[in-house]
Formats: structure tokens, C-alpha cells, sequence
């Protein structure tokens, strides 16, 4: 077997950390994508049944669990890809010493690809908690105000007097 030297080393760390951050960038595309499709396609469709509330709370809790899920395997892949980057500094500072090379920027706003995918992964679990609340909230809303404009009134009262089978219960 061949010695391993600090610049295979590089290279496979660097190698590495572009293998993170697509993995990364496919689930931050994936996993809102999805809630959100599925989401809108709650509302857009008209109002839920109040039968189905149980299946759209489970839906819900399961949806927020798997992205919770996904969640923390990412903020693993991140701190790995934190190691890895570090790992490459470190092995560019003994590889490159005698060259003056730029540090890499700062993100925009101190907000930078950790920051970014806490927020996006928060946010899609708030939002699927807050289906099981939204849904029957506006279920109940909606059948509030249909029944609140729902005319009672009798246009034409019959003044004829009740019969014994109509007083039956």
C-alpha cells in the first residue's frame, strides 16, 4: 500500500465536505418542497371533513417527526462537515504555510448554511404542528359563519295547527 500523503488527504477532505453539502442542499430542497405541496394542497382543496381530523392530526405528528428526524441527522452531517472544513484549514496551513492565500468570508448577515437549515427544518415542523390546530380551527370557523349567514327565518308560516303525529318525538 501507497503512503498517504497530506495532499490525498486534502483532497478526500475536500472531497467530503462537497459530498455534505449535497447531500444537504438536496434535502433542503426536498423536505419543503414536499411539506409545503402537501400543505397547500390542504387548503386548496376546500374545507376537511371534521371526520378526517383524526387522519390529518396523525399525518401531521408523522410528517413533523420525520422532519424532526431528518433534522438531527442533518445538524450531524453539519457538525461533520464543520469537523472536515476545520480538518482542511488545518492541513492547508501546513501545506500551503509560506503562501499569503485569503481566509474564506464570512456569510452575508452572520447567517451562513447551519443558520439557514435551522430555519428552514423549524419552520417546516412548525408549520406541520400547526396543521392539526389550523385545519379544524378553520373547519369550525367555516361551518361558524356558514351557519351564522344560514337564513332561518320561515318566508312562509303555515298557521295551521298541529296534528298529533307532528308533536310525537
Amino acid at each position: 500500500m501507497g503512503e498517504v500523503t497530506s495532499e490525498h488527504v486534502y483532497a478526500e477532505t475536500c472531497a467530503n465536505i462537497r459530498a455534505t453539502d449535497e447531500i444537504s442542499f438536496k434535502l433542503l430542497g426536498i423536505v419543503p418542497l414536499l411539506s409545503g405541496a402537501t400543505l397547500v394542497t390542504f387548503f386548496l382543496k376546500g374545507p376537511v371533513a371534521v371526520e378526517k381530523a383524526p387522519l390529518i392530526i396523525t399525518l401531521s405528528l408523522f410528517a413533523a417527526l420525520i422532519t424532526l428526524g431528518l433534522f438531527r441527522w442533518e445538524l450531524r452531517n453539519i457538525q461533520t462537515c464543520s469537523w472536515l472544513r476545520s480538518r482542511a484549514e488545518a492541513l492547508e496551513r501546513s501545506i500551503v504555510a509560506s503562501a499569503k492565500t485569503p481566509q474564506q468570508p464570512k456569510p452575508p448577515l452572520r447567517i451562513g448554511k447551519t443558520e439557514a437549515e435551522k430555519w428552514i427544518y423549524s419552520i417546516t415542523i412548525v408549520a406541520w404542528l400547526l396543521l392539526p390546530t389550523v385545519v379544524p380551527t378553520a373547519c369550525i370557523l367555516i361551518l361558524t359563519l356558514l351557519s351564522a349567514f344560514r337564513p332561518v327565518r320561515v318566508t312562509n308560516p303555515s298557521f295551521t295547527s298541529p296534528t298529533l303525529s307532528d308533536t310525537k318525538p
